[in-house]
């Protein structure tokens, strides 16, 4: 059956010549099979549909004029930059280093639904990965979006986990959720997952992070049965296995892939635990202080399965663990990659850890960005 594609992106040179993107797939890349599916079927109002086109539209226009007046915004950048004052300089290489940014796409999903939530984040120059953490969505929907309406792919390398269940941050309810897969937990003698559906969107921004790169913290995730589980040299890494992991390439064609891992070089501090949720993360909030962002992975066996409710832990880390209005994202793994369970493993700008690691059972990890 032929592969999923979408078209390789094209752009305007400063010539105003049409260029297109060249197709590459790795040579030991799985190509997915394309599935007929049916048009997704919008529940939209005809202004609020109006309104999508008219936003996606809005954003590949800005992106044409980024690419053709390339070299004009560089010289106006070099100018101002030079003008500003020791202070402004600080400030900007402050913002320059890198944030992330996430939240959690509610269940059901269609591909027009994920594109309106992902859409402004195409506006962004600054993107240096994009990690799609999805639940109970085929991975064909959410590369559809990234690499079709919005045209991401273009842009930065994009990952997609298919996951046993999620963690993210839910911007209506301004509180983390958690949502597991129908049952799962059960083939171990736990009550089994609720259920649920959603995406969970990381987009991480700026030269502070790197798809496969160098950095004194290492998120990782990897499709279990099919790939190890292992620490990246130096720093400290964290993670887990999911049900399968997929990359949609410069191509357009979505690839299943073995694992996956995103550096950071900024202060982060990770732990591993199977005690007290609010400690834990106390003290791995306290290594780094302001914490921006944090990035959990707990075994399956825990959340609803250990406690008999949704959103226990996570609620812990708000309410007495210091990570009241931060946003999480993450995943349930099925195996579990972090430092020994204790103190937290702390990776400052200029100091990066020789730290030990352990494939961990029914333990979470949670690790925090400054």
């Amino acid at each position: 059956m032929a592969s999923m594609s979408v078209a390789p992106p094209a752009f305007l040179s400063p010539q105003g010549h049409r260029v297109q993107a060249a197709s590459h797939v790795p040579q030991n890349a799985r190509r997915i099979p394309q599935v007929p599916q049916p048009q997704p079927q919008l529940k939209l109002s005809a202004a609020a549909a109006t309104c999508a086109i008219a936003v996606l539209g809005s954003r590949q226009r800005q992106h044409r004029l980024r690419f053709c007046s390339g070299s004009l915004s560089m010289a106006a950048g070099a100018s101002a930059r030079t003008s500003q004052s020791s202070s402004s300089r600080s400030t900007g290489a402050a913002m320059h280093a890198g944030k992330v940014e996430t939240f959690l796409v509610p269940g059901p999903i269609d591909a027009g639904k994920l594109a309106m939530a992902v859409a402004p984040l195409a506006a962004h120059i600054d993107l240096s990965c994009l990690v799609f953490f999805g639940l109970g969505v085929k991975p064909e929907t959410i590369a559809s979006v990234a690499g079709g309406s919005l045209g991401i792919h273009g842009m930065c390398p994009v990952f997609i986990a298919d996951c046993y269940g999620i963690i993210g941050w839910d911007k209506k309810e301004k509180r983390n959720i958690e949502l597991m897969e129908k049952g799962r937990g059960s083939e171990y003698g736990c009550p089994g997952g609720q259920g649920g559906e959603g995406v969970v969107v990381v987009a991480f921004r700026g030269k502070a992070y790197a798809a496969g790169g160098e950095g004194g913290s290492h998120m990782v995730v990897a499709s279990h049965g099919k790939a190890e589980l292992a620490a990246e040299a130096g720093g400290v890494s964290f993670g887990g296995y999911a049900k399968g992991c997929y990359q949609l390439e410069h191509s357009g064609d979505v690839v299943e892939i073995d694992k996956f891992q995103v550096a950071s070089s900024s202060p982060a501090a990770v732990s591993s635990f199977d005690g007290d949720a609010a400690e834990a993360a106390s003290n791995t909030s306290a290594a780094v202080g302001s914490t921006s962002a944090a990035a959990y992975f707990p075994c399956f066996c825990r959340g609803f399965n250990k406690y008999g409710a949704d959103g226990v832990e996570p609620d812990a880390f708000a309410s007495s663990g210091g990570l009241g209005g931060v946003p999480i994202f993450g995943m349930f793994a099925h195996g579990e990659l972090g430092p020994p369970k204790g103190s937290p493993v702390a990776v400052s700008a200029d100091e990066e850890p020789t730290s030990q690691h352990e494939i961990h059972s029914s333990t979470s990890i949670l690790a925090v960005y400054a």
